[in-house]
């Protein structure tokens, strides 16, 4: 039997008390019109580290340093076809300001406090931003 692990970078960009998420298009694949964290998926020959200053840069526009990424969470989940783990890190310096550089695959990026996020939301990212929040490090997600 085949097994797949994939893995997936999210970054939180984290502005005083807010954290920018991004809403996914209405013609999305996965969670359409549902805001998400930043991030996607590892490229071969990629580290978790290096996935997300590539998706911060193409996703949003904004240049990461490296030593400027904390580590904040890992979640793994079990799925039907494949498995995801997913490395979460934060960040509070970048270079540029971000925006919704890609708007054939998203609506909009918004600024949300922690403990206001919007209702239609990724329920996996939602759940690991309380997580986060509460400093547990590790999750499995059903």
């Amino acid at each position: 039997m085949n097994h797949t692990l994939a893995p997936y970078a999210l970054v939180l960009l984290r502005k005083e008390d807010k954290i920018s998420l991004l809403q996914r298009s209405l013609q999305a694949k996965f969670a359409p019109d549902c805001f998400s964290i930043i991030g996607g998926s590892v490229e071969q020959n990629e580290t978790f580290r290096q996935a997300v200053l590539r998706e911060a840069r193409e996703e949003v526009g904004v240049t990461i340093a490296e030593q400027d990424l904390y580590f904040v969470h890992v979640f793994y989940r079990k799925g039907t076809v494949s498995e995801l783990v997913a490395c979460v890190f934060e960040c509070r310096v970048w270079q540029g300001e971000p925006y919704n550089r890609e708007p054939e695959k998203h609506n909009v990026l918004q600024w949300f406090a922690i403990d206001q996020l919007p209702e239609k939301m990724i329920p996996a990212h939602r759940g690991v931003l309380g997580l986060i929040a509460q400093g547990v490090p590790y999750s499995e997600q059903p």
